[in-house]
């Protein structure tokens, strides 16, 4: 499976490079490009990807410029958000900001629900996150992909994701049972 992901990460930037060295910016190309991973009705190809359908407009504004910074790193978005300019980014996220929030199946909550109520006050992720719906500067929990959850929250725990250093203090706190709870958690409701 990685190296099926790492030949679509390859196509994908080949892809994305040559739409590029266009000299107009295609919107609707680049949600082409976009829902080829994120999914053409917004349910991600693959768990680990996140839902971007219905997410906070400044959310997935901040997460492009991340990526195009260097601040946040993936082999597949890096190369990708480094081609656009912050006018770019700002319609591209206006777009999935615009989309429904996708019908996802229903994920099983199969996890400990007291590790995972211990995740949230623990770890305190309602302080920010309130109802895990969002708002301007806080991504939707609720519902997003179980994989990607859980990911995002290993890769702060372990200093592999350094665009939110809040994140990376709380999920230390946090056993990777109670971060796997916690991700299943949100993802079903």
């Amino acid at each position: 499976m990685r190296i099926f992901r790492s030949a679509l990460a390859a196509s994908l930037l080949a892809l994305a490079t040559s739409a590029m060295a266009q000299d107009a910016f295609n919107l609707e190309e680049t949600v082409q490009l976009c829902t080829s991973c994120h999914g053409e009705t917004g349910v991600p190809v693959d768990e680990t990807y996140p839902i971007i359908f219905g997410q906070q407009f400044f959310y997935i504004y901040t997460q492009l410029k991340d990526y195009s910074a260097g601040r946040r790193q993936n082999e597949i978005m890096t190369g990708i958000a480094a081609e656009y300019s912050r006018d770019q980014m700002k319609e591209i996220a206006q777009y999935f900001a615009d989309q429904a929030w996708p019908d996802v199946p229903a994920h099983t909550q199969d996890g400990d629900q007291a590790l995972a109520e211990r995740g949230i006050t623990g770890g305190q992720c309602s302080a920010c996150h309130g109802k895990w719906e969002g708002d301007s500067r806080i991504p939707r929990l609720a519902g997003q992909q179980v994989g990607y959850l859980d990911k995002a929250m290993l890769d702060f725990k372990n200093e592999v994701r350094m665009n939110a250093p809040d994140k990376i203090s709380t999920m230390k706190q946090l056993d990777d049972a109670t971060i796997a709870a916690l991700a299943r958690y949100l993802g079903a409701m």
